[in-house]
């Protein structure tokens, strides 16, 4: 295979990560401009080509569908992101602090290090899950799946199970960063199922197609 074959079944893949009405739109002319403008003989996509349309791509894919009719769906999708990017926040604070609130509990409660450090481990494994899943609800919420709004619920009731365990086992005293961005992605998730059962919304929802698309 030569050079610029192998350039464009490359740069073919990255495109992959548009959406496919997009890629059958303008991926033959974005594809021009990129074999066009690359090096001679160049036989692979370049990292910082290949980043932006990686990046491009998945913020089109998970950009919200949501008319702008529909003004407090529309803001409680754009919240659960916002909620998604907190949680992403929380996993780095839990992981800087996790140092800090082993030697806080070893020194105050020398029996309870071992279990400490066991419930900070299933906070690193849940909380980028949590991530992911944020982002998936935050996807399918926007593209008006109304399973998704009671799949959201749950997972807020979930976090609000969480948040109340924390505070029996005293987390606000033991790991006051960690607790306060959880809290911090509790209210996110507070305001956007707010948003996101309205009347407004909820009509929005479940309306036919022919009247969503006339919104």
């Amino acid at each position: 295979m030569n050079s610029s074959a192998s350039l464009e079944r490359g740069y073919r893949r990255l495109l992959a990560t548009y959406p496919r009405a997009f890629r059958r739109e303008n991926e033959e002319e974005i594809l021009a401009v990129l074999l066009a403008t690359a090096d001679n003989d160049q036989r692979r996509p370049g990292l910082a080509v290949s980043a932006d349309l990686i990046r491009s791509g998945l913020l089109m894919r998970l950009r919200p569908t949501v008319p702008h009719s529909a003004r407090a769906a529309r803001a409680g999708v754009k919240l659960i992101y916002l909620a998604a990017l907190a949680e992403l926040a929380a996993v780095i604070t839990i992981v800087v602090t996790s140092a800090a609130v082993q030697a806080y509990v070893q020194r105050t409660v020398p029996s309870a290090t071992h279990a400490a450090a066991l419930s900070l481990t299933e906070d690193q494994i849940a909380a980028p899950i949590a991530v992911v899943l944020l982002l998936w609800l935050a996807w399918a919420v926007g593209r008006r799946h109304d399973w998704a709004r009671a799949v959201f619920f749950i997972f807020f009731g979930l976090a609000t199970v969480s948040i109340i365990v924390a505070l029996a086992e005293s987390a606000a005293v033991v790991a006051p960063a960690d607790f306060a961005a959880g809290v911090l992605v509790w209210l996110l998730q507070l305001a956007a199922v707010v948003l996101i059962f309205t009347p407004q919304s909820t009509a929005y929802y479940r309306s036919e197609p022919a009247e969503r698309l006339s919104a």
